[in-house]
């Protein structure tokens, strides 16, 4: 029986989830504006670090448990820098100057090659090889379209940056579905369903992309009340891809490239969402290194390191190869092959959904692509920077 006192909090008081989060934010937020104002560290390095300390590798405030009831926001806050990074792409620019797509082929080519030997010459499984070397190939998309808006950097380097990020991330989604054929048959043993399952998902993808980029052409992007229905469409495309069990970020890439490409009159991408891409940036960096834990560096740390290395060079290389064809110079071509280092949410998802399909996988893919991806989260923001400021395309 209640007392009359009742409406009293209960002592010790207990703060809830939302507590943790909400401070969380706040703590990620102020780190983040330290960062660049003491040090012009990048602000997404604050982020990082509040992330990792927010969770189980820190104080553990907040659990991976909240970070899985957290999947649909995650999907949400990628899912609308896709459609943003798929906008930007111009296949007419890409068809005026093939050398790009030369450029694109060559990095994510050598990328896949070189991280499959590496990972294979320190004994890494094939199967978890050729998964890891899958999503290698993406370049980050949150943290590319970040920096640059953080930067303010504009030229032929960043304007590179965007597309083969953009180009890659499509790569690993639709490379790693073929690759999924492969583990479909050995968890599985059902041919026909082997056969099938990629097809689906790449062409059912395809097709909300479709439907999406369609509808968003009688949406005015630049008026910001229109910009709700925006909103409203891109979850619904979100939540039909969840319903149908499609690829998520192969939808919102590709719709946000049909709409620019495929439209008579391309509409540019929403300047007021500057503010509501910010706040899910932070979201996105936050949570994706909420989930690591320290046992991942004994488990995969040296392989993770391995990758890293196997892969920044490829992309440095691949890019060189077709750097003056494509028109940019020797030391462009280098602040290009560097800034396509970033790992971050894309590929954790990428990881996550593999575990979806098949939750016996080998642990040794989460716990190297973690510690991959806390390294590249962490130190590559800065990499970025340098690269984007010795050409001179860094504005602010």
């Amino acid at each position: 029986m209640k007392s009359a006192f009742s409406y009293l909090p209960h002592w010790p008081l207990v703060p809830d989830a939302v507590f943790w989060v909400g401070l969380t934010l706040l703590t990620a937020g102020l780190c983040g504006e330290l960062c660049w104002k003491a040090w012009r560290l990048p602000r997404i390095t604050g982020y990082s670090i509040i992330g990792l300390l927010a969770g189980s590798a820190g104080f553990g405030v907040i659990d991976s448990a909240l970070a899985n009831d957290a999947r649909f926001l995650m999907d949400v806050a990628l899912g609308m820098l896709l459609f943003e990074l798929g906008s930007r792409l111009s296949l007419r620019w890409i068809r005026k100057n093939p050398w790009l797509i030369a450029t694109s082929l060559a990095e994510a080519t050598l990328t896949f090659a070189m991280v499959m030997i590496v990972l294979q010459l320190i004994g890494v499984p094939l199967m978890t090889t050729t998964v890891i070397a899958s999503i290698a190939i993406a370049t980050s998309p949150t943290m590319v379209i970040q920096l640059k808006n953080e930067l303010k950097s504009e030229g032929q380097v960043t304007e590179r940056l965007l597309a083969l990020t953009a180009l890659n991330s499509m790569y690993a989604v639709v490379l790693l579905e073929l690759v999924s054929t492969w583990m479909h048959q050995e968890y599985y043993g059902n041919l026909f369903a082997t056969l099938t399952e990629p097809l689906y998902l790449i062409v059912g993808s395809l097709a909300v992309a479709y439907v999406l980029a369609r509808s968003c052409r009688r949406v005015n992007l630049q008026d910001e009340h229109s910009f709700v229905i925006l909103i409203g469409l891109v979850l619904l495309a979100i939540a039909i891809t969840h319903m149908l069990e499609l690829s998520t970020l192969l939808a919102l890439l590709a719709a946000g490239i049909i709409l620019k490409n495929f439209d008579p009159r391309p509409q540019l991408w929403p300047a007021h969402f500057g503010t509501a891409g910010w706040l899910l940036t932070v979201v996105l960096f936050v949570i994706t290194l909420i989930s690591f834990q320290w046992n991942y560096v004994a488990l995969g740390g040296f392989a993770a390191l391995a990758m890293i290395a196997a892969r920044m060079l490829a992309k440095l290389i691949g890019v060189l190869t077709f750097a003056k064809p494509s028109g940019i110079n020797v030391k462009q071509g280098v602040a290009l092959g560097l800034a396509l280092a970033p790992m971050s949410a894309f590929a954790y998802l990428l990881v996550e959904n593999t575990y979806n399909l098949y939750p016996d996988f080998d642990p040794q893919l989460r716990a190297i692509m973690l510690c991959a991806i806390v390294i590249l989260q962490l130190f590559t923001p800065l990499l970025v920077y340098s690269s984007l400021s010795s050409i001179g395309e860094r504005r602010q």
